[in-house]
């Protein structure tokens, strides 16, 4: 099994198991990368796993659909054990297409490998779609991993999905956290960095519904609240009309107050094809675009 590396470099890969692959990655290929920021942390080295790779390691080629409904391998499959076996420790996302395995960190250094599964879908095409780009087709090794690679060199260590790559990459470039020394012992503790994004601010007035307990006094009785005065767009208003005069703004601000709907998001099952049948009559004289 060879290991193919940024920069062309080739490696033997003598694990034949999921730990001894991690443990092997942590400790003699010592592959990663250096933090984004003096206050953050090295990014953790990810393992892109291709179809002999699940062979040779006892992975299934894909994952049954209850496991792909959960995004993970069932706890008990025979790897999963193994990794707890040898100490080593999933996340609560378990082991799924996007898999995270460490060891408890020593002191400050972390001992943690990211693995990155192919043949179950982990480069979406809906969202990693410059896989046959011309650049990567020179690199001389596989596509996929090379557009990891080149991600990596370029921006940072992929974590995922490209959105919670963005995540991640906004924490890197501005960490929660830093070191401080306390004047009064001389040892170090963590302190929070003011520009986090992890930072808490105020509430500002506009955003507050009418009934909020800290407008109480502002407005006179029966006042109504204009835009200047108050965000009027409910959140679910998504749309904006293509008028002349709307097409002639320069710029687009989306605001995402909380992040609200979030969760709910995360569980529905959204169609992607056209209706099949419809269950009342003159289903044939839906306009285009309609469910049934």
């Amino acid at each position: 099994m060879s290991a193919y590396c940024v920069g062309g470099l080739v490696l033997d890969v003598p694990a034949k198991s999921i730990p001894a692959l991690v443990d092997w990655t942590l400790t003699e290929a010592r592959l990663g990368q250096a933090r984004l920021h003096r206050n953050g942390r090295d990014a953790d080295p990810i393992l892109v796993l291709t179809a002999s790779a699940l062979e040779r390691y006892g992975l299934p080629a894909a994952l049954s659909q209850g496991e792909q409904r959960a995004g993970r391998l069932a706890a008990g499959h025979k790897v999963v054990k193994q990794i707890e076996k040898t100490g080593l420790q999933l996340t609560q996302r378990g082991f799924g297409p996007w898999a995270r395995v460490y060891r408890e960190p020593e002191g400050s250094k972390r001992r943690c490998g990211q693995l990155c599964i192919l043949p179950w879908n982990a480069l979406d095409a809906r969202e990693w779609d410059k896989k046959d780009d011309p650049q990567l087709r020179r690199c001389n090794r596989p596509t996929s991993p090379a557009t990891s690679g080149l991600y990596a060199a370029r921006v940072m260590t992929p974590r995922g999905s490209t959105a919670t790559t963005g995540l991640e990459l906004m924490t890197a470039l501005r960490p929660p956290t830093h070191a401080e020394k306390d004047p009064a012992t001389g040892e170090f503790k963590r302190a929070f960095n003011d520009d986090a994004l992890t930072q808490v601010y105020p509430v500002v007035e506009c955003k507050f519904p009418d009934e909020h307990p800290a407008l109480k006094g502002k407005c006179a009785w029966h006042h109504m609240r204009t835009p200047a005065e108050m965000l009027m767009q409910e959140p679910y208003d998504w749309c904006r009309p293509l008028t002349d005069e709307e097409c002639a703004n320069p710029y687009l601000v989306a605001i995402d107050i909380n992040v609200s709907f979030a969760a709910a998001a995360n569980g529905l099952t959204v169609g992607l094809y056209r209706p099949t049948r419809s269950s009342w009559e003159g289903a044939s004289a839906l306009p285009r675009g309609s469910t049934s």
